[in-house]
């Protein structure tokens, strides 16, 4: 028998849901007309008679357990040991449903590339998004598929609850996880990274009926189920829209702020005018500016390469530098781009600024000459605390604080009364420039969430540049700030696509070994310099490194975060007890400290990533303690970028100590170039680019 020709395993696993597998059941003997297909029902310790209806069943396979309840991985391995391996294995919980049609298709999708491990169905019709509850009924169900055209995508993420796998795939599954989401987590990290990838087959369809019930998960292990449900429960805010506003993409980083702070997670010195949002006036500016904008959209050129930035630069090598997007802008040729910067003030800094077609317009200009619009502030608040405080506190256990929720109303109405006039006039902006690609960076801007959910409604592709280190989850269209994510390593890159998400370019960073400045001499101390990334114990780590330093040999430097809030009187009296400490501030540029620097030390800041090219400093990464809630997971790049010996990890403040006792200067601690940053950044830009100007 050829493998196409193998037969399917069908495995439901259930939990008093007698009533759910007996429809299940009807369908699924419908639907598997192979005769060496078998359908196996596992009864996970249920008590409303499931296992006396399963006894009496002649066409049907089943597993009972009487009295020991048991974690889904030991489950699925006690499964595969009684039933073999042989067959293609397809699971699904007990509350979900088949339309008719779409084993079959999911079947031919399985065997359509030698690569594809697993497929699954869709619901909604965007790859990577198979959240098979969208459809809540069988006559939704069957209009999503009757909707759908495209018969197979591949994607890197499935849903875990409804997923056919190759037989020769079910060996990626991990036993020793209780937890059903947490065991298909790991399955996909394992498939992704032995190279094999997933597919959807559009036109198989299912649909939940009621929530699956998952008590006897959430007794084996209560910490990774209630990780899980958040993880789900922040997946599916995407799809939660308020007049038409997909609100959660605007106020994620805010509720993740409060969940942070709940659990004291955040640095007690961040700047609380920048943490939370006290005002929903909106910023207006005088008539005559806003003509002046007028004038900078009649001038737009068209161009098919739009860069859209934010007033993120600092003065290097007497020059006022984009942060993060310079040296990509300038990697193309100048016909092909033209770069519109948001200011906050049109006259500073602008005759040092280097970048070629340069359109600056004042960020207040756009409400004046677009307009705003009333917001019912009353009818916001009960929404968000429907949707969003009460599922959150629930799943979480916890008791928002009120500051925060007052807060997330103000940016939410402040967000709703401008919107509108933003995506006016990102549409004059396009319309002008015809582009066939916008770019930026630091997408969840509030400003730029505009463009990306305006570009979304124009079908134009959007590209974001990651301004630092941080791991992406599966893709979702409404939570996503681009289309595709270009980050700074294949390190970066690789991570996200074992977390499912493939839309994400490792591409590196144009010229960063040649902007690596050499200072002339060093200082007759050994410099030490931290870099700060909110972390709780950045400071009490450099503090405590520098009284045990000898003051006479060794320099220690605290660069602030931009967000930090610290007194002069403050930093003077620290600076003047300890003796050996001096503070930096946070707008200084990375490099020019870094060249200053003998060692540079961190927790989880993409800085320390910035240090990487300069080859005689040593780069040390203390271990993150702090259980963010966050998307970014910087500290297991970190780890991975340790093992290629191109940083050293410190577990605690001694071995922080030893390792600056052992630094010796002209000791070259990275001997090796490209370890992180691939050195043709600049041409796998341009070829990046370049698809997208292909018509």
């Amino acid at each position: 028998m050829s493998e196409h020709g193998k037969g399917i395993l069908a495995v439901i696993i259930a939990h008093n849901e007698l009533e759910l597998v007996k429809l299940n059941i009807q369908i699924l003997l419908g639907e598997l007309k192979d005769a060496d297909s078998e359908i196996v029902v596992v009864d996970n310790f249920s008590k409303d008679g499931l296992k006396e209806w399963l006894l009496a069943q002649k066409n049907i396979s089943y597993l009972i357990y009487k009295e020991k309840m048991e974690g889904y991985g030991q489950i699925l391995d006690r499964v595969r040991e009684q039933f073999g391996t042989q067959k293609d294995l397809l699971l699904l919980r007990a509350n979900y449903f088949f339309t008719p049609g779409s084993i079959a298709c999911m079947k031919e999708a399985l065997y359509s590339s030698t690569e594809i491990a697993a497929v699954g169905p869709v619901c909604n019709g965007f790859a990577g998004e198979q959240r098979c509850a969208a459809a809540n009924t069988y006559r939704e169900a069957i209009e999503v598929r009757n909707r759908l055209e495209n018969k197979m995508v591949k994607t890197a993420y499935l849903e875990g609850d409804v997923v056919l796998q190759k037989g020769s795939a079910v060996a990626a599954l991990d036993k020793t996880i209780p937890i059903p989401q947490a065991v298909m987590g790991k399955y996909r990290e394992r498939v992704l990274k032995s190279g094999a990838c997933f597919a959807v087959a559009k036109q198989a369809v299912c649909y939940a009926a009621v929530k699956s019930k998952d008590e006897p998960y959430q007794a084996f292990s209560p910490q990774i189920y209630q990780q899980e449900q958040l993880k789900q429960l922040l997946y599916s805010f995407g799809d939660i829209a308020y007049r038409g506003v997909h609100l959660y993409k605007y106020l994620k980083s805010d509720f993740l702020v409060g969940i942070n702070q709940q659990n004291k997670l955040q640095n007690t010195k961040r700047n609380t005018d920048i943490l939370i949002w006290d005002s929903d006036e909106i910023e207006l500016s005088t008539e005559e500016e806003a003509a002046r904008t007028r004038q900078t959209l009649e001038s737009l050129p068209k161009k098919d390469v739009l860069f859209v930035t934010l007033p993120i630069r600092r003065m290097h090598d007497g020059a006022c530098i984009h942060t993060c997007m310079e040296s990509f802008i300038a990697s193309l040729g100048e016909e092909q781009y033209l770069d519109l910067e948001f200011r906050i003030r049109l006259e500073e800094d602008a005759q040092y600024i280097p970048t070629k077609n340069w359109y600056p317009v004042l960020k207040s200009t756009v409400a004046r000459l677009y307009g705003t619009k009333q917001v019912d502030k009353e009818e916001l608040s009960a929404f968000l605390q429907e949707k969003f405080i009460n599922p959150l506190e629930e799943v979480l256990n916890m008791k928002f604080e009120d500051g925060i929720l007052h807060h997330c109303l103000l940016k939410a109405a402040y967000m709703l009364k401008q919107r509108d006039g933003y995506m006016e006039f990102y549409k004059e902006v396009v319309s002008k420039v015809q582009p066939k690609v916008i770019i930026y960076s630091h997408g969840q801007d509030m400003s730029l969430t505009y463009l990306r959910d305006t570009a979304l409604g124009l079908g134009v592709p959007t590209l974001e540049i990651d301004h630092g280190v941080r791991t992406v989850d599966p893709y979702h269209k409404h939570l996503v700030y681009a289309d595709h994510l270009v980050v700074y390593s294949s390190v970066i890159a690789d991570k996200c696509r074992e977390l499912g998400n493939d839309r994400v370019f490792g591409i590196g960073k144009p010229g960063v070994y040649e902007q690596v400045s050499k200072p002339e001499y060093k200082y007759p101390t050994i410099v030490i310099s931290f870099i700060s990334s909110l972390e709780n114990e950045i400071f009490e780590y450099a503090k405590n490194l520098a009284l045990r330093l000898d003051k006479q040999k060794y320099l220690v430097v605290y660069k602030a975060h931009n967000s930090e809030r610290w007194q002069d009187e403050e930093m003077e009296r620290w600076e003047k007890e300890i003796g050996n400490l001096q503070f930096m501030s946070g707008a200084l540029d990375i490099r020019d400290m870094v060249g200053m620097s003998d060692i540079v030390v961190g927790i989880r800041s993409s800085g320390i990533f910035d240090a990487l090219p300069f080859a005689m400093v040593k780069v040390i990464a203390i271990k993150d303690r702090a259980k963010n809630f966050s998307q970014a997971k910087p500290n297991e790049i970190l780890r991975e970028v340790a093992g290629m010996g191109e940083i050293v990890m410190a577990e605690d403040e001694g071995q922080l100590y030893q390792e600056v006792m052992d630094y010796k200067r002209n000791v070259m601690y990275r001997n090796e170039r490209n370890r992180f940053y691939p050195e043709d950044a600049r041409e796998r830009f341009r070829e990046l680019v370049s698809r997208y100007l292909i018509t």
